[in-house]
Order: structure tokens, then C-alpha cells, then sequence
């Protein structure tokens, strides 16, 4: 699976620059990434000004990403991206600036930007076949989870010497580099289409569009709240944290080449695979205190063996984002772009809204949203298990307007 993912890469170069650009974007964003609820709470926040940044950032992306998709079905899809990635990567900047946590907010309007997402989506789509989707997606996107292997690691490392705002700025050069690679692919323009707009394969769309929303908001709320779980419940330092992030990431990177290759088999078993190892991350998060946890059990320390294993297996959530957008790029071949922005901004609504649902949880039962992590997830493994469309048993059928 390795090899045939490596191949893959280089048998098509500009995906090849793409995931080395999403690489270094991590590798900058893992520095901080892991603790940012914790600097939040650092600079006066609580548990809602995390849930309230997050949604910003979340409502900003869906803002931003339709007309984002419009404009990947007009113009040159790599300049888009250059533009967007360019404002993005003066985020860190901001925040390295602020006094407190509302000054936060024009950096995460900034990192929120997601004009050029659909074109980048849109040219992943247009350089393969419709039968290479799932392991194009997983593959290029699996660059993020490579970049964040060792970051959150040089983060713990240097994070005693140069502080917070040090962290940010070191943040910066790296994403300036995943924007240089981006200059190098080459460029592409949009296929001439006819037609008003997407079509899709009617209810199996529609399913795929709801199974992406719920799980997209699952991941958000899930992953806004364990750094704060892992220093409130576990009594973990910040280094360890961080060091914690890179657990995900491997997850995320191992899991992604292995279902990646698997999703070109049989798509609807790689996905439900994926919320699988979700469900069980998750659970696995929460052995070390059994059911009943609750405030009296704060001091009690994480079990390291659980720990380890329920964040590489929680970092499949990201790879299930990766597969059930191949799905819905599958169905829909003409104006891509509008299609991945108009569901990529549902996605966004169920991300947004995740962490506003997740922090009264929080403050109520730590371990409130990984429960609901566990449950949820379980069930849209289920309904990808269960659930056949016409053309499951042969191939994501392509659908043309």
C-alpha cells in the first residue's frame, strides 16, 4: 500500500507538489495547533471564548467557501489557491500580536479565509479518473497529518525557550513555504461545462452530504476539547500535549494510505472502517475512568497505553472526511468547484456548530464529547455499512447535468 501510494504520487507531480505543500502547512500549524484552547484560556478565555473562536473560524470558512466554488468554476484554480494560502499564512503573525483572546479574531478571520478550498478540491477531482478519487483524496490530503507528525514534538521542544508567540512566528515560515510549492504546480483551468449546475445521484447524494455534516461537526467538537480534557482529566503538561498531537497525526497519515488504497476497492467498506477506528479512539480515550466520570475524578491520571491508542485511532476522523469527499466528487463531474463549495459549507455549518454543542458538554462532564463521539460515530458506521446504492456494487457511478 505504501509503495503503491508513493507511485501514485509521482505518477502525477503537481498532486505530488500538493501534498508536500499540505505537508509543510501542518508542519507550521502542528507547532501550535495541539494548545491553542489552552493559549486561549492563557489570555483571559474560558471554555465558551474556545467554543465562540472556534465557530468563528468555522463560520468564516463557510462564508467564504461558496463564493470560493463559483470562482473555482471561473478562474485559474492555482492562482485562487495562492491567494488564499497567502492571506492565511499571515495568521500566526496576528496572533503573536495579541493581548488577549477577542484580539485573536482578526487572525482567525484571516486562517478562516477559505476562498480557494473548492479550487483545490476541484483540482485534485480533475487530475485523476473518477476511479482514483478515494486514494487521490486520501493520499494528497495525507500531507497534513506528515507535516504534523513532528511538529507538535519541535513544539514541546522549543516551546520552554521561545514561548507562545515564538511558536507563532517559527508558524509563519513554514506556511510561507507550502505557499511557495503551491506556486510551482502547474496551473489549471476549469473544463467548459453546460448546464445551470452539479447534479447528483439524488437520495445517495443527499445521504453522503448528511453523513459528511454530522461527522464533520463530531470531529470538531472532538478535537476542540481534548487538549483541555488532557490537561483537566489527565494532568498532562503542555509539552506532553503537544507531543499528544503527533499521536493524532500518525493516525491520520497511517490510516489515510491504508483506507485510501482499500476506498479504490470497495469505497463503502473503507469508510465505515474509517468512523470505526473513530468510534474506537474515542472509547479508548475514556477507559482509563469507566463511565460514571465525573468532576471527583479529575486528579486521576490517564492510562498511557489507552491514551496512545485512542489518539492515533481518533485521528481517523479526518481520513473519513477525505473519503466521503471523493463520494460526493465521484457523482458530480461538472462544476466541481460550486459542488465542493456548496457542501463544503454544509460541512463547515456542522463545524461550526460542533464546538458550540460540545463546550456546555464540557463544562458539565469532561468526557461529555467524546461520548458523543463514540455513539455517533458508531452509528454512521453502521448506516455506511447498511446503506447500497444502485451503483455499489460496482463503482461511484459518475453523474453528468
Amino acid at each position: 500500500m505504501l509503495g503503491a501510494s508513493v507511485r501514485f504520487l509521482r505518477g502525477h507531480p503537481d498532486l505530488g507538489k500538493l501534498f508536500w505543500s499540505n505537508a509543510a502547512w501542518t508542519f507550521g500549524a502542528g507547532l501550535y495547533t495541539f494548545i491553542w484552547p489552552n493559549f486561549v484560556r492563557d489570555l483571559g478565555g474560558d471554555a465558551q471564548a474556545i467554543g465562540y473562536l472556534t465557530a468563528l473560524l468555522y463560520g468564516t470558512m463557510a462564508l467564504t467557501l461558496l463564493p470560493g466554488g463559483w470562482l473555482a468554476d471561473c478562474l485559474e484554480r492555482r492562482g485562487l489557491m495562492l491567494v488564499t494560502w497567502g492571506l492565511a499564512s499571515l495568521a500566526p503573525l496576528a496572533f503573536a500580536l495579541a493581548p488577549t483572546w477577542v484580539a485573536l479574531v482578526p487572525g482567525v478571520l484571516l486562517y478562516g479565509t477559505f476562498l480557494g478550498w473548492p479550487a483545490m478540491e476541484a483540482y485534485i477531482a480533475d487530475s485523476v479518473p473518477p476511479e482514483d478519487l478515494g486514494r487521490a483524496f486520501a493520499v494528497t490530503n495525507s500531507g497534513y497529518a506528515l507535516g504534523a507528525l513532528a511538529s507538535p514534538l519541535l513544539g514541546a521542544a522549543v516551546l520552554p525557550a521561545v514561548g507562545m508567540r515564538g511558536l507563532f512566528v517559527l508558524a509563519f515560515g513554514f506556511f510561507a513555504l507550502s505557499t511557495l510549492l503551491i506556486a510551482r504546480m502547474r496551473p489549471q483551468r476549469p473544463r467548459p461545462v453546460s448546464g445551470p449546475g452539479p447534479t447528483g445521484e439524488g437520495g445517495s447524494l443527499l445521504l453522503w452530504i448528511l453523513v459528511l455534516v454530522v461527522a464533520s461537526a463530531v470531529s470538531a467538537g472532538v478535537r476542540a476539547f481534548v487538549p483541555p480534557f488532557l490537561e483537566d482529566v489527565g494532568g498532562w503538561s503542555r509539552a506532553g500535549i503537544l507531543a499528544a498531537g503527533a499521536l493524532l497525526a500518525l493516525g491520520e497519515f497511517v490510516l489515510a494510505w491504508g483506507l485510501g488504497h482499500w476506498a479504490d476497492r470497495n469505497p463503502r467498506v473503507a469508510l465505515a472502517s474509517g468512523l470505526a477506528f473513530t468510534t474506537l479512539g474515542a472509547a479508548f480515550l475514556l477507559l482509563p475512568w469507566g463511565i460514571e466520570m465525573g468532576p471527583s475524578a479529575a486528579g486521576s491520571p490517564l492510562l498511557p497505553y489507552g491514551a496512545v491508542l485512542g489518539l492515533v485511532l481518533l485521528g481517523s476522523d479526518r481520513v473519513v472526511y477525505s473519503l466521503l469527499r471523493a463520494k460526493i466528487g465521484a457523482r458530480v463531474r461538472a462544476r466541481r468547484g460550486l459542488a465542493f463549495g456548496l457542501t463544503q459549507v454544509l460541512a463547515t455549518v456542522g463545524q461550526a456548530l460542533g464546538p458550540l454543542a460540545a463546550a456546555p458538554l464540557y463544562r458539565a462532564n469532561p468526557a461529555g464529547p467524546l461520548r458523543v463521539a463514540v455513539w455517533v460515530s458508531a452509528g454512521l458506521a453502521l448506516v455506511a455499512v447498511a446503506y447500497r446504492s444502485s451503483s455499489s456494487t460496482s463503482r461511484d457511478r459518475t453523474i453528468r447535468p
